[in-house]
Order: C-alpha cells, then structure tokens, then sequence
C-alpha cells in the first residue's frame, strides 16, 4: 500500500500509529504542501492522508483509512471486539472529529466562537479522567482512541519543533496546558505512546 502525506500531519500521524499497532509496512510518499497537485490527480481532493490500496482502491480521511486498514488486517484489533465497547470508541471517534477538531481548527483560522478557548482547554480534564486507572484512553489497550486522538494531544504536552509552522499546532500548544497543568496521566500517556517508536520515522 501507499500512502501520501505532508510533513507534521497530526491525520498523517493517526494512520502511522495504526500501521504501528498492527505491525503493518506502507510505501509513504511525500507530497509538497504548497503543490498537492498529485494528491487532487489520485483523489480528487486536496487532504493528506490518502491511501492507495494495493487493491487500487483510494480511501482519503485518516478516520475512514483506520477502519479500512481494521477491515483487512483485524488482528491485533484497534476495536474493541465487544459491541458495547466497539460502540463507545466509535462514539469517541465521531465525537473528536466532528465536535473536538471545531474549536482549535477555528481558532487557528482567525475565526473562532466566544467559547472555544474555554472548551478546548476544559476537555483536557475529560481526558486525563479518562486515564484514571488505565493506560490508554478507553481501555488497557492501545486502540482506535488512543491512534485518533494523540497526534493532536500531544502537542499540548510538548510544543511543536521550531520547522512546524503550522498555526493549528501552536493553538494546540497554547490551548492545552497538559504540559504546565495537573494532568500526570496525559503526560505518562503521551510518553507511553512516544515510547512505541510508531511516529519515528514520521519526523526524520
């Protein structure tokens, strides 16, 4: 399979810490920010990732690529096999994509709403309860939350490197104080995760 991306993607990350989990190999392809050309002749649209199968089929959307790659490869399994479970992480993942991303995407954009700052840091203290007596967000697992959502959580623990000059990174940085704040649990859980070596070759 290959893969398109961009440097310092947070949804190019999702899909890394997939392949991570379930051991799998993917050609990445590098695409330049400033000239997506390629990415619109593959897809038809501009947004990184986008996975060419080696079946042909093109699924673009991170979300929708993790589930792919669940459908093919489903050991070891990023959900859960047990449907109140299975249901709780795509609830989690519907959840991050359609309501978390809101705020710091419209912040980044000069545009944001009275209470997005608020919101965007008041979340923080769901997830670090979500940690309380587990290692992962939703289990005692690495699964489908845990590949969702740290991309994005991690920049609030440590800032972005001085080449990211992506603004919705430093709003990530700025919005959540999981690196000054009470949060041991988010903090232990993004060095957890860093510890896998699944984004390494990511930022090389």
């Amino acid at each position: 399979m290959r893969i398109l991306r961009i440097p310092f993607s947070t949804n190019v990350d999702r899909v890394a810490l997939a392949l991570g989990a379930k051991g799998l190999k993917a050609t990445w392809v590098d695409v330049d920010p400033a000239d997506r050309s390629a990415v619109v002749e593959i897809s038809g649209q501009e947004l990184v990732p986008v996975l060419v199968a080696d079946d042909g089929e093109v699924v673009v959307d991170s979300t929708r690529i993790l589930r792919r790659l669940e459908a093919q490869h489903p050991q070891p399994p990023l959900w859960p096999a047990e449907q109140p479970d299975r249901a709780q992480a795509d609830v989690f993942a519907e959840w991050f994509d359609e309501v978390w991303k809101g705020p710091p995407n419209r912040i980044a954009a000069g545009a944001p709403r009275p209470d997005d700052a608020d919101r965007l840091r008041g979340w923080v203290d769901r997830f670090e309860a979500l940690l309380d007596g587990r290692d992962y967000l939703l289990g005692d697992r690495f699964g489908a939350a845990d590949a969702l959502a740290f991309p994005f959580l991690a920049y609030g623990a440590r800032p972005p490197p001085p080449v990211d000059t992506d603004p919705f990174h430093a709003v990530l940085w700025r919005g959540m104080p999981i690196a000054s704040g009470p949060y041991p649990r988010l903090r232990a859980w993004v060095e957890r995760i860093d510890g896998l070596g699944w984004l390494a070759h990511e930022h090389s």
